[in-house]
């Protein structure tokens, strides 16, 4: 007897549902023949999948609050049709995402988790350029035609984003300029913030630009507990190397010697600022 799932296709049938989703359903689904159907010289109608509890099984919504944030500098009437341009994927730790001097076919939008851009260089060590927490956008080359990827991206921990591709994100732009404006922003603000990192740490000592990293990694996701500033994402001595472009031998001196003077301190993975006044007068008496 033919299989119900895969009955052959006659001229007027409505294909049935791939088998992926067959065996996605339970075990307590049953096939109902439609009248007419799977009888020999008619016509394949199709089948129905019914559940016993009589409510189809419906997948779990996609949680979408940074890409809809994102959405809200649209006009109102795009919202909705350029939503559907997005497209979901997760990626486990330590995933990459794109690697760098690969073609840019998209935009992406960190919806949950952390995505660390890096580069390697010519000597083998590898440099972060920063840390992507949701709501950030990364992959900027897909603004422009042709472009490639000036960074390799890394899922930190596992994580989810949206992407939309080159063609889409310029369609969108053509729809409404002020939305254009509005990307360029971004990235002009993505560029200020890279070019603040580098004055901060360009020529100066290892103790100066592990100070301002922390600075700045307080001020972008510095939560404030009875401790003091927790830095609300894991933040190891290979991270803070990598930021700094230092060895995580250094880097561990370093910060046994804050950590000595207690003006930061560990709170499981997490680093905590305990006295922000005390780092930022290390941070001026270094020359």
């Amino acid at each position: 007897m033919p299989d119900p799932f895969w009955p052959p296709h006659h001229g007027g049938g409505i294909r049935p549902a791939p088998l992926p989703f067959q065996q996605a359903l339970s075990g307590s689904a049953k096939v109902e023949r439609q009248p007419g159907s799977m009888v020999p010289g008619e016509p394949w109608i199709g089948i129905i999948i019914l559940f016993e509890s009589g409510e189809c099984r419906k997948e779990p919504e996609l949680e979408d609050h940074f890409l809809r944030e994102f959405l809200n500098h649209l006009e109102e009437g795009l919202r909705e049709e350029a939503r559907d341009l997005f497209r979901p994927e997760r990626f486990d730790r330590e995933q990459y995402i794109f690697i760098d001097q690969d073609e840019a076919t998209h935009l992406y939008v960190v919806e949950e988790g952390t995505v660390e851009a890096n580069i390697i260089h010519g000597d083998g060590r590898l440099y972060i350029l920063n840390f992507l927490y949701p709501g950030d956008l990364f992959g900027e080359g897909a603004l422009y035609e042709d472009g490639i990827y000036s960074y390799s991206a890394v899922a930190r921990e596992d994580s989810r984003v949206w992407r939309i591709s080159w063609d889409d994100l310029q369609w969108l732009a053509s729809r409404d300029p002020l939305f254009a404006l509005y990307l360029t922003r971004r990235v002009v603000m993505k560029l200020d913030q890279a070019y603040y990192k580098e004055r901060c740490i360009a020529g100066e000592k290892v103790e100066k630009r592990i100070a301002c990293v922390l600075l700045k990694m307080v001020d972008e996701v510095g939560i404030t507990d009875k401790c003091g500033l927790v830095i609300n994402t894991p933040l190891t001595n290979r991270d803070i190397a990598g930021l700094v472009g230092s060895t995580e031998e250094t880097v561990s001196r370093v910060m046994s010697r804050l950590k000595k003077s207690e003006i930061i301190a560990s709170e499981g993975k997490l680093l905590v600022v305990r006295d922000k006044e005390a780092l930022l007068r290390y941070f001026d008496g270094l020359s």
